[in-house]
């Protein structure tokens, strides 16, 4: 057990290390849609799902007039073993959102499941989200309840 725990460290401070290295923030915000550097936690259930990265993309939902983002989560559950074998993995990821001209801010929680079992598939299974971040310059980034190295926030333009 101690093997596994020394394992699980090691690889949360690898991704910490690798975040670190590419860089904190956005230099400047780009039109939607931005794709956030990848957080990485570890699952509610270690034993079975392992470890998750946790890309996010956020674009423009079509059609609502408040300026609405569409937030599109990929997790990949790893196994502590990291042989990338599939299985039924989900987690808690809450979407933060901080409007940058009028201050408002929020955040949501969703429940995505791993996104390599159906790639075409996924983004009907819970692992997207919208939120009501208004128009102007974003603020986004991630959290989970369990330990995780957050990707820096990143910034982009919702804008009809």
């Amino acid at each position: 057990m101690r093997k596994l725990n020394r394992g699980r460290n090691a690889i949360v401070v690898a991704a910490l290390a690798a975040t670190t290295m590419l860089g904190f923030g956005t230099a400047g915000a780009e039109p939607v849609p931005a794709r956030a550097l990848d957080t990485w936690a570890l699952s509610d259930d270690i034993g079975r799902c392992g470890i998750v990265r946790i890309p996010m993309t956020v674009g423009l939902t079509s059609g609502w007039p408040g300026g609405e983002a569409y937030i599109l989560l990929s997790p990949e559950f790893y196994l502590p073993d990291l042989t990338h074998q599939l299985t039924q993995c989900m987690i808690a990821v809450t979407v933060h959102w901080e409007n940058l001209e009028s201050g408002a801010t929020g955040s949501r929680t969703v429940y995505p499941m791993d996104s390599r079992e159906n790639p075409a598939a996924y983004q009907t299974s819970g692992n997207a989200a919208s939120v009501a971040s208004g128009l102007g310059r974003v603020r986004f980034w991630l959290s989970t309840t369990t330990p995780h190295v957050s990707a820096p926030p990143i910034e982009t333009v919702i804008s009809l």
